[in-house]
């Protein structure tokens, strides 16, 4: 594929400069990649889809022609020889996510993985300090974080717009969509929704509040037949004192995906806005009255990627970084052993 660079406007120097496209790599070529990650690179300002991975060197190849792609490979380290690559994005089962992390780390990539980022705290911490002693950027797909309405309730948690935040409330369901495939198999997912679909609601809540969760407890549900969680409520503590409740599930045909958050002088509601591919509004109730915007959460992906490879190029970290998916990790493991103990679970994050 052509790699010519585009122009683009410097207002800090005064003058045009020009950068190359960003190329990726894909690795796992599953329906996130196809529905989702492939079509967001090609949307996105600036970016390339250059090589992808599948260990069906066939499905690689049609992979390739339905998106555009450079090339398909069966080869992991096919892709990560390929000097013209910059980064990697890793769209595997859950349990091979920290290898691949680590690999693209010692080829000199930067990586972008699926949440989550690991299946163990221990995988985690390694995958993060490979990338860090690597010198490359490493974030997670969390793109909740870039959904209509997100970034500017954040803004009014930090202004103290809405006084102390006492409460907070996700709802976030896939709808009736059991888990299936690896996401079924406990050795590849780890959980089921709470790693599917959870996962999502505890990073945003951490974006939002600018805070990390001191406790929590959960309780899940399985439907009939199946090896993993297909239905939870979880509660949260936060150390900025907020108490906070998830509903995660794909158990329900018809779920109300919003994002609430009950201030000491105003509430903040996202309105069918905790999903991707939805239309919502953001209603901000304060002593001043009662603002409403309306928008969707279909750039999420795109955004994420854009913001990834431009924090890569200036040498910043990624938002969400690697150390945010750590932090879920660490929860999710938290999570894990309320649930085997039926208990409240103190976190206590380990450095990242």
């Amino acid at each position: 594929m052509n790699r010519e660079p585009k122009t683009v406007n410097d207002d800090t120097k005064g003058c045009h400069v020009t950068e190359p496209p960003f190329r990726w790599g894909l690795v796992g070529l599953g329906r996130i990649a196809d529905t989702e990650i492939a079509p967001a690179i090609a949307a996105a300002a600036d970016h390339e889809l250059a090589v992808v991975v599948s260990r069906d060197h066939e499905k690689a190849e049609q992979f390739a022609r339905a998106h555009g792609a450079g090339r398909g490979t069966a080869s992991y380290d096919d892709l990560l020889a390929d000097d013209s690559v910059d980064g990697v994005y890793i769209a595997t089962p859950n349990a091979l996510h920290s290898q691949q992390v680590i690999a693209a780390a010692a080829a000199g990539k930067h990586v972008l993985c699926d949440k989550p980022l690991a299946t163990s705290v221990g995988d985690a911490e390694k995958a993060v300090a490979a990338c860090r002693d690597a010198g490359v950027g490493l974030g997670v797909m969390f793109q909740t974080r870039r959904f209509h309405g997100m970034p500017e309730t954040a803004e009014l948690v930090r202004t103290g717009a809405l006084g102390r935040v006492v409460l907070a409330q996700v709802e976030m369901s896939a709808g009736r969509n059991l888990p299936k495939g690896w996401r079924t198999d406990p050795a590849l997912a780890g959980l089921g929704t709470i790693n599917n679909v959870g996962v999502h609601a505890f990073d945003l809540l951490r974006y939002l509040l600018g805070a990390e969760v001191t406790e929590v407890t959960a309780m899940v549900d399985r439907d009939e037949g199946m090896s993993v969680d297909t239905a939870a409520a979880v509660l949260l503590r936060f150390d900025s004192g907020t108490i906070a409740y998830v509903n995660a599930n794909q158990a329900v045909p018809h779920s109300q995906d919003d994002v609430v958050l009950y201030g000491t002088q105003g509430r903040a509601l996202g309105r069918n806005l905790s999903r991707p591919n939805h239309q919502g509004s953001l209603i901000v109730t304060t002593a001043s009255g009662e603002t409403r915007s309306e928008g969707t959460t279909t750039p999420g992906y795109r955004l994420t990627l854009e913001a990834f490879a431009q924090a890569v190029r200036e040498g910043r970290e990624p938002s969400p970084s690697g150390v945010d998916g750590l932090r879920s990790v660490q929860l999710t493991a938290a999570i894990a052993t309320a649930l085997d103990t039926r208990s409240i679970v103190q976190v206590r994050p380990s450095p990242g």
